[in-house]
């Protein structure tokens, strides 16, 4: 049984690996270029416009256990909830998938019954382990992202999908109204990439990492500021300082590099939290030496950050 799982595991993951580029690269040559110049290329000049009652806009970008934007893992949607209720003038948004190039969810596919079936073993917690395809499968879309080949193309789908969101939800091009892009996972290399677009319209985009996984991406030269929130038992976030060169000491001169010397990079390690599972960020269970919980940490470590930002502190 478990090697016949395994050999499962493996044949999909190959497939995965040799597709997961083939995405973006297919939507751009069908269809991609001439959605792109219809949505950037007519952008009102930079003024603010009045009538947008939000102060602010904040986006999450989910981690690799999902599904599609609107199939968050339960302790997400909670944790989305109580940060709308810590920061109401800032509008939350989290409707974009960030793994795929248009915004379409692993249920909205042809391979949907694989993934349901994934999914619904996961909440039932009957496959053991074969779940873990869903990650394997979004962690190949993160590497996509970082990879400066391929990454153009799924960056700026991504980004026009968090432009469409934006706009869905009231804000207005050209008001100047700040965005914070929040990315768990996986989710900070996607909010990296899609910054450089979204900043390159004209959106002062902030980003903070929830336990992201990065590379040296170039969208941190647009960006105003990263704040890099840890567990200190987060062990998977280690990754990025690791694996990607350009984020290593000896790459001072790298997009990472200026931003860490520019003052642009903030790390803060926010509790003891691990990389997933209850004992994460969005753990409603685990309980800090303050008494809060670690999602009451982690919201209020956002909500201070939106705050502060939004107040000009």
């Amino acid at each position: 049984m478990i090697t016949w799982a395994l050999g499962i595991i493996l044949v999909t993951v190959v497939v995965l690996a040799v597709l997961s580029p083939l995405e973006s690269a297919r939507w751009w040559a069908d269809r991609g270029e001439v959605e792109i110049r219809r949505t950037f290329d007519h952008l009102p000049a930079r003024e603010v416009v009045d009538g947008d009652d939000a102060e602010a806009y904040l986006v999450y970008l989910s981690g690799v256990g999902d599904v599609g934007g609107n199939q968050l893992l339960d302790r997400e949607t909670a944790w989305l909830e109580t940060l709308r209720v810590a920061l109401p003038a800032t509008r939350v948004i989290a409707d974009v998938f960030p793994y795929s190039v248009d915004n379409r969810g692993l249920l909205q596919r042809a391979t949907e019954r694989l993934w349901a079936w994934l999914d619904q073993g996961r909440r039932t917690r009957r496959l053991k382990g074969l779940h873990m395809l869903i990650n394997a499968r979004n962690v190949l879309h993160v590497l996509v992202s970082a990879d400066p080949r391929y990454g153009p193309a799924h960056n700026i789908g991504l980004a026009q999908e968090i432009w469409r969101s934006l706009q869905r939800h009231g804000y207005r091009p050209g008001s100047g109204r700040r965005v914070f892009l929040v990315g768990y996972s996986g989710g900070g290399q996607m909010s990296l990439g899609s910054a450089w677009f979204l900043a390159g319209a004209g959106v002062p985009i902030s980003i903070i990492s929830i336990g992201g996984v990065f590379g040296d991406d170039p969208g941190l030269d647009r960006i105003d500021h990263l704040w890099h929130l840890t567990g200190s038992a987060d062990r998977v976030q280690l990754i990025g300082p690791v694996a990607f060169p350009g984020r290593w000491p000896t790459a001072p001169l790298s997009s990472w590099g200026r931003a860490v010397r520019e003052g642009r990079v903030t790390r803060r390690i926010i509790g003891g939290m691990r990389h997933d599972g209850a004992q994460a960020y969005f753990g409603r269970r685990a309980v800090a030496e303050d008494g809060r919980t670690y999602a009451e940490v982690t919201r209020d470590a956002v909500a201070e950050i939106v705050e502060g930002v939004v107040a000009g502190r």
